[in-house]
This record gives structure tokens, sequence and C-alpha cells, in this order.
């Protein structure tokens, strides 16, 4: 076995056991029922705001951190992390200590940049699509097998929501355990270069693709360059590449955007489900399990097949983001209308679905137009700005105004159509630019 391969298959084994955490699609029934008897506005309003600011304020911290001390570290400290998190959840029964919980699931989640970027600094790029697609992968099969697992445990009542913490906190042990055995990484983006990595330059097309860096092997040095102002110089460069070029701000805006609003439909959509069945006195089996197995798996297919696809992004992208976008807003306002349990579940289902289509699109056409090796810092600079709206939207709508679930949800549909509206606009000011111009080229004639 190549060792590139080996190296790929341990980290998957990681994220696979990292995932498996069959508690989370019911996590607002285990909350709210005994023991621990929390109330919803408790959840919503003192509860889940936590991991939001967590998230975001260890987010930029811990990529540096990860990339000055090489990954495995911090994979380690993230899998250790997530066992606080279940030991907390488990054993703790004070709102206290359920926002303690919550700044260990910050922490737990902005570890995640770990996990997706040791594998670029352990292998080389020839593999990289490979070693992407593995990663990828193996997050997708841990969600989709604990979905599975957690609807037939619920549905054939083998365990509690009490026992599905137990097992969620069995399968991070194994992660934790796992990761001890995951190789050193000796290089890594930032703080840790051989001086043979010149400053990065554009991918620029060639007959076979793109070109990457360019490199002279017989001047390159192993010696490393573990000066900070040189990795503060690298990271600006990727930054100021990256921002100052306006396709790349376009799908990043989208991209940032769309991501604040998914985690905030991720996070609240239990509470919306929750109140559809005490609207309507339900007492059924819930499918939430079923449902996280469905969307994952639906959503990797659709992710693939997309990235299959030949569609002329320049040229298309701003109007399928507009219709998405609105098409998103659409769903989740009917979602927060909606007395049946059947339509939210599909409904939901259909956005994720949508979401991740178009998050796919959005991160290769960034890849596509940023410096070789600086995917990781621009996913990370997105996904902050991502936390710190989704941080002002938690404080204003959870902390001040303590709107219920469904006016959540009506909020969160009306920022997807304004979002498809700003979009929109773009479009019709692009068309009437291209209509003046014409008509100034005409009269200049």
């Amino acid at each position: 076995m190549e060792p590139w391969v080996k190296v790929s298959l341990l980290l998957c084994g990681f994220g696979i056991l990292k995932e498996f955490r069959p508690s989370e699609p019911y996590i607002i029934q285990y909350l709210i029922t005994p023991p621990m008897n929390f109330t919803e506005q408790q959840v919503n309003q003192d509860i889940f705001p936590v991991s939001t600011y967590s998230h975001m304020l260890s987010l930029i911290v811990v990529f540096l951190i990860t990339d000055y001390l090489r990954y495995k570290v911090i994979i380690i400290i993230d899998a250790l992390c997530g066992v606080i998190v279940y030991l907390l959840l488990i054993f703790g029964r004070t709102v206290f200590l359920m926002q303690v919980l919550e700044v260990f699931y910050g922490l737990f989640m902005a570890g995640e940049v770990a996990y997706y970027t040791y594998i670029y600094a352990k292998v080389d790029k020839e593999h990289f699509q490979a070693v992407t697609s593995f990663t990828r992968s193996a997050y997708l099969a841990g969600r989709a097998i604990c979905g599975l697992v957690a609807q037939i445990i619920v549905t054939f009542n083998i365990a509690t929501y009490m026992g599905l913490q137990w097992l969620t906190l069995g399968g991070l042990s194994l992660a934790l355990f796992w990761a001890i055995f995951l190789p050193k990484v000796e290089r890594s983006i930032y703080f840790h270069r051989d001086k043979g990595d010149l400053q990065p330059t554009l991918k620029t097309p060639i007959s076979n693709g793109f070109r990457g860096k360019t490199k002279n092997s017989e001047e390159s040095s192993t010696e490393e360059i573990d000066s900070k102002s040189s990795a503060i110089n690298y990271i600006w460069t990727d930054l100021t590449s990256a921002f100052t070029n306006l396709y790349v701000v376009k799908w990043a805006f989208w991209w940032a955007l769309a991501t604040c609003g998914n985690y905030m439909v991720i996070s609240y959509v239990q509470l919306l489900w929750q109140a559809i069945r005490v609207d309507t006195n339900s007492s059924e089996t819930q499918y939430n399990g079923l449902v996280e197995t469905v969307y994952t798996l639906l959503g990797a297919v659709a992710s693939m097949l997309m990235g299959r696809l030949k569609v002329d992004w320049r040229s298309k992208g701003e109007a399928v983001l507009t219709m998405c976008s609105i098409g998103l807003g659409i769903a989740l306002f009917v979602m927060s209308q909606t007395y049946s349990m059947a339509v939210a579940y599909v409904l939901f289902i259909v956005f994720t679905i949508v979401y991740q289509i178009m998050m796919t699109v959005a991160n290769f056409e960034v890849a596509k137009n940023i410096n070789d090796d600086s995917y990781g810092l621009i996913f990370g600079v997105t996904t902050f700005i991502a936390l710190v709206i989704q941080s002002v939207f938690m404080f204003v709508l959870n902390t001040k105004l303590a709107l219920p679930a469904r006016m959540l949800f009506t909020v969160y549909g009306c920022y997807f159509s304004i979002l498809g509206i700003v979009f929109l606009f773009a479009i019709l000011a692009r068309l009437l630019h291209k209509v003046f111009r014409s008509n100034n080229n005409r009269y200049n004639f």
C-alpha cells in the first residue's frame, strides 16, 4: 500500500469516528426531557448561542495554531473537546454546565480545520483531488451512519436518549484514541514551509488544466522557514490575492452568507420540528435520524454530480445563485408555517441538498481562482465571517427578541430571499451597464 493511501485511510477512520454522533439528531428531545428537563426557551436563548460565540472566537486562532503546531496536536485536542462535550451532556444538569459544554463544542467545531487541512500537508499535490474525495466521503459516511443508527435505536426503543449520549461518547473516545496514531507532519503551509516553496502564484491555465507554483528543484532547499514574519507575509499575500479578485469576492460573499444561514437552520430545525409536534399534539415516531441520513447521502451524490457538470459559472453563476437563494428562502418560509411534519422534513432535505450543491460550486470556483495551498486560509476566513454574522443574528433574534422557532424560520426565509434579491440586482446592474455602454458606442460611432 502506498504511503499516501495509508495516511488517507487513517485520517478517514478518524473522520468516520468523529462524525459518529447518533445523539445529535435527537439532542432537543434529550435536553427538554428527563433527566435534563430544560425548557425550550433555555435551550434557544441561553444554551445554543454560546457555541456560536465560542466557534467564532476560536476559529482563526485555532487555524493559525493548527498550522504552527502541525495539525496532529490540534486533531487530538479536537477529539478531546468532543469527549468533554458528551461527558458534560451525560453528567451535567445545570444551564451553566450546558454553557460550558457549548464552549467546548465551539472549540470542537473550530478544530475541524485541522482534519480538513492535515492531509494537504502530508501528501503530494498530485494526490490532492483523491484525498479530498476520501476525507469528504469519510465525513459523509460518519454522518449517514450516525443518523441511521439513531433512527433504528429510537424507532425500536433499543435505548433511551441517554443511551445515545453514551454511544456518541464511545465513538468520540475511539476517535481520540485513533488520533494518537496519526503520522506526524513535518511541514505546514505557513509556519513550517520549505524554502523551495516560493511565494505562491495564482493557478494559470495550461494544456493539462492548471499550473501551480513555480519551483526550481535545483535551487530548492529543505531548510524550513520558521520566521513568524515570513508566515505573516505568506498569509497576507494569499488574502490580498483572493479578496482583490472580484470574481472570488462574489462567490465568497455568497459562501459566507449562505453558510451563516445554513448554520442557523441546522442549529434550530429540531426546535421547529418540536414546535410542529406540540402544535399538532403529535406523538408519532420522529424521523430526525432518517432525515439526516437521507439528506447526507443525497447531498453527497448531488454534489459529486455537480462537480462533473460542465457549466460556465462566470456567465450563469449569478442567475443560479439568485434562483437558488430565493428558492431556499421560500422553502424556509413554508417550513415556518406548516403543521405537517412530512412537509417540514421534505423541505429541510430539499434545503440541505440545494445548499450542498451550491456550496460545492462556490468551493471549487473560489479554489480555482486563489493561490495554491491557500484554500484552508480562505475557508477559515470565510467561515469566520459567517460566524460573525451568525453571532449578530443570534444575539438579536435569540437573546434580545427571544423569537420562537416558527418566527426564527420566517426570518431565515426572508434572509435567503434578500440574499437572492441582492444577486438579482447585480444581474440587472450588469445588464443596464451593457445597454448603457452599447448606446454610448452607437452615439460615438
